[in-house]
């Protein structure tokens, strides 16, 4: 594993209310999808580091809007949603032809159930805990991957 520098959140260059708008134009757009406040400010944290626009969500149906509204490159989406689980939100963002390039990375605090993920369209399924940094690596891996090379479906086991 890389060694990554410490850094304290938030990096005081976060603590701006500016610094979101400083991102270019072209800047990708990920959309994260969680109803747990805990988690949904640390990846909130975690991916501004990234350099992304941010889209927020705390329910599917919010979710849903926000992906065909923005067309984001990528979303992050919990399975344990209040109004739809993340599977089925998964699966319906597939179903919108102008979201066929996004990237969907699946978050469960369940045990991560492969073959759900792979029916539902998912390019990757992610266990809670995970490791900030291995998270981040997949996250930048699906940013950084060409929307045409779909090979395997990455996975991190808990705590991995």
């Amino acid at each position: 594993m890389p060694a990554y520098p410490s850094v304290g959140y938030p990096p005081s260059r976060m603590t701006s209310p500016t610094a979101i708008h400083e991102l270019s134009p072209r800047s990708p757009s990920v959309l994260i999808v969680d109803d747990d406040e805990y988690v949904h400010g640390a990846l909130v944290a975690a991916l501004r580091g990234l350099r992304v626009r941010l889209l927020t969500a705390h329910t599917a149906a919010e979710g849903e809007m926000l992906a065909l509204a923005n067309e984001p490159v990528l979303a992050i989406v919990d399975v344990g949603l209040p109004d739809r689980d993340g599977y089925q939100l998964t699966a319906d963002l597939r179903r919108a032809p102008c979201l066929l390039g996004m990237k969907v990375l699946i978050l469960t605090g369940q045990s991560p159930d492969p073959e759900a993920a792979e029916r539902a369209g998912a390019d990757g399924l992610i266990g809670k805990p995970f490791r900030l940094h291995a998270f981040l690596d997949i996250v930048r891996e699906q940013l950084g991957r060409d929307h045409g090379d779909v090979t395997a479906m990455p996975a991190l086991a808990r705590g991995a």
